[in-house]
């Protein structure tokens, strides 16, 4: 469209031309000027007019360059006004969301009490499943939803090696390797009929956790974590101070003994999968005034 509207102002200024073209020749005729004094007049006249038509076109092609760089800017505004509209939204949405009851973190009793309410009478499928995400949240600290996309493989591996790669959820590392800690190793030995139960069921590149129609398709969040969480409920009903359990107390109780038997806020950081230090010191419960005067005396 732009070329075409160079193209029909060039031919303007060529008309334009010719017309005063013939117009002067005839005033110059009159002058009585000389045949080549009237060409040379001609010749400055079309020169001048064609540097208007070039110049047209360089004025044109500037005002391209102007409305480019006047395009760019209003993007880059238009970015910085929606990236700070974005921020304002999620501090609005920190400032309203509603804070959940503080957690409790897991121990070893009281997942000594799940498993017991997990081995009741119930469809054996189902309460297989559930010993199964109990045991693998309590030796490998990981996420409900983190559950999900294992494959048979890779507990083989982990009943076998003793460690598990996986690919953590929010924006963790990929590929990350969680070992057993020494008590890990017992509990995953303890475990080992229902594992073999599930390795003879369910082919290696299956999913662990899934329905009983279909070993591909993995189960949905929802249904893992309303199993999981009903099991701990009743436990925690049952239990004299009703701790507040959920599957996330046993990430919370994970990353909490690791620090209290390394006291290295790195080391701990790296095992769970954390990016940032602070995340995974919102994690780590005060020493008890026992477990501190414990580590002094072991101070050299």
């Amino acid at each position: 469209m732009e070329n075409k509207i160079q193209k029909e102002n060039n031919n303007l200024a060529l008309q334009n031309y010719e017309t005063l073209k013939g117009k002067l020749s005839k005033v110059l005729e009159n002058q009585r000027i000389s045949k080549k004094k009237q060409d040379q007049i001609l010749e400055t006249t079309q020169k001048g007019f064609i540097g208007l038509a070039l110049r047209n076109e360089e004025l044109l092609k500037s005002n391209d360059q102007l409305k480019q760089q006047l395009d760019e800017v209003l993007k880059e505004l238009n970015a910085i006004k929606q990236e700070r509209e974005e921020k304002a939204a999620r501090k609005e949405a920190r400032a309203n969301r509603k804070w959940l009851p503080k957690r409790d973190l897991m121990t070893v009793e009281i997942y000594r009490e799940l498993m017991k309410a997990a081995e009741g009478p119930t469809y054996i499928n189902l309460r297989t499943r559930i010993r199964m995400a109990l045991c693998i949240l309590a030796v490998t600290g990981i996420r409900i939803n983190e559950l999900l996309p294992l494959k048979v493989s890779q507990l083989e591996t982990l009943f076998k090696e003793n460690w598990i790669a996986m690919d953590r959820s929010k924006r963790g590392p990929s590929n990350h390797k969680a070992f057993l800690t020494k008590e890990g190793k017992k509990i995953i030995h303890d475990r080992q009929k229902d594992f073999q139960l599930i390795f003879l069921m369910k082919e290696p590149d299956s999913y662990f956790f899934t329905a009983e129609t279909n070993h591909y398709k993995s189960l949905d969040r929802v249904v893992i974590t309303r199993d999981v969480n009903n099991v701990m409920r009743e436990v925690s009903n049952q239990l004299p101070d009703k701790p507040n359990i959920t599957s996330h107390s046993f990430r919370i109780g994970y990353i909490t003994q690791l620090w209290k038997d390394s006291k290295d806020i790195e080391f701990v950081k790296q095992t769970i999968g954390h990016r940032k230090l602070d995340t995974t010191s919102a994690y780590v419960n005060k020493l008890s005034d026992q477990e501190r005067q414990k580590h002094i005396d072991q101070l050299k």
